[in-house]
């Protein structure tokens, strides 16, 4: 008999590094907008199709959004977080939204750009997707931990300085008392660079979907020069729908200012940091990276499609435990300590940790044995480092 054992997010890193910038004679904020994509100034209400962006990225000499107009996005094929790169000013007055959709009866709502979709609900029960998405019956955690009274809910990850820049993960579809309803989509991501000033009068929005349970608040970054404005910059979680209440609802999500002068006196909800750490986009290559490369003996793909239904490893019933996980890292020092975490479809996560000793900075592997559960899950690998 195989059991079906799948990794969904295997690139996860968290770090607890601090981001330092060397003291300059006068502080700036360089996007490296070229201005591709012209000024950005809608006079109505505006979907944005990031199909022919496949990263992500649009590269404006600046941005006006008036009040009383809403931006909103259709998330591209790679489902890539927005981020704008502004050569000289931004202000908006208006909406941006990146938010998760709420269920659609049984259905889960899809995510935001860079946020990953709920579960179905009811006799086609399914997890959401993403590295915070809860057990079944509970929503989804990002900046905070899921409010969910129904089960173990999914585990914070990310960092505060939103480096990588992530979005928020979708709530377990319901049953029961949760009316089998779908779970909300997780609030998307986006990042707003801004090489001059930038006000904020209107309000940004990454939030989550609401269903069966909830989905996790996404990811707002904005880096500026000056920062100012009195608008919102909204995280919020998604909340239960269900014949259960607010049993199940999400974690709120991600919020990072980053601004020389920052005078903003608006409302931020959702887990706030600020400073001033101008780095916009790491350098391709540069940043540390984990991957499985393989689960008892067998070989992950290098893009795991993260479904249930179609795992990314199957191994025999019979394979006796510990099982060794190999993880491939990226520009991590040797001797990293490295953390291999199984969370099962149902259940408490099981990790177990080991070191990198193998190759170089450049490029390493770690050997991590582990008590694997029967049944399907996910497998995500951690490390934490100062450097």
């Amino acid at each position: 008999m195989n059991t079906p054992f799948k990794r969904y997010w295997a690139a996860l890193f968290t770090a607890s590094a601090t981001f330092g910038v060397a003291a300059i004679g006068m502080a700036q904020v360089n996007t490296g907008s070229n201005g591709s994509d012209g000024a950005f100034n809608p006079a109505a209400n505006t979907v944005i199709n990031m199909a022919d962006h496949p990263n992500g990225i649009y590269q404006y000499t600046s941005v006006t959004i008036p009040n009383g107009v809403t931006v909103m996005f259709i998330p591209n094929a790679n489902n890539s977080p927005v981020t704008w790169l502004v050569q000289s000013n931004c202000e908006i007055d208006g909406t941006v939204d990146v938010s998760g959709k709420t269920a659609m009866s049984s259905i889960g709502g899809a995510g935001g750009p860079g946020g990953w979709a709920g579960g179905n609900g009811g006799g086609n029960q399914t997890l959401g997707q993403g590295p915070g998405a809860g057990y079944f019956n509970t929503g989804g955690s990002y900046g905070t931990l899921a409010q969910s009274t129904y089960g173990t809910p999914g585990e914070i990850y990310g960092n505060p300085f939103l480096l990588p820049l992530l979005g928020g993960s979708g709530g377990s579809g319901g049953s029961g008392v949760l009316g089998n309803a779908g779970g909300g989509g997780g609030g998307g991501a986006i990042l707003v660079a801004v090489s001059g000033s930038f006000v904020l009068n209107g309000q940004i929005s990454a939030d989550a979907g609401n269903g069966g349970t909830g989905g996790s608040g996404g990811g707002i970054r904005l880096v500026a020069l000056n920062f100012s404005g009195t608008g919102n910059l909204l995280a919020r979680a998604g909340s239960s729908g269900g014949g259960g209440g607010g049993g199940a609802n999400g974690g709120l999500g991600r919020i990072r200012i980053d601004a020389f002068q920052n005078t903003f006196g608006g409302y931020p909800y959702g887990s706030l940091s600020q400073g001033f750490q101008p780095i916009i986009i790491p350098v391709a290559g540069q940043g540390v990276q984990l991957s499985i490369a393989s689960v008892a003996g067998t070989t992950v793909s290098a893009a795991p499609n993260g479904q249930i239904v179609s795992p990314d490893a199957i191994i025999s019933g019979q394979q006796a435990n510990p099982i060794p996980i190999m993880v491939n890292c990226a520009n991590l020092p040797l001797n990293t300590l490295i953390t291999v975490t199984v969370k099962p479809a149902s259940g408490a996560s099981i990790s177990a940790v080991g070191h990198n000793t193998t190759g170089t900075l450049a490029a390493s592997t770690a050997t991590v044995s582990l008590t694997m559960p029967r049944g399907g899950g996910i497998i995500y690998a951690t490390a934490a480092t100062s450097n």
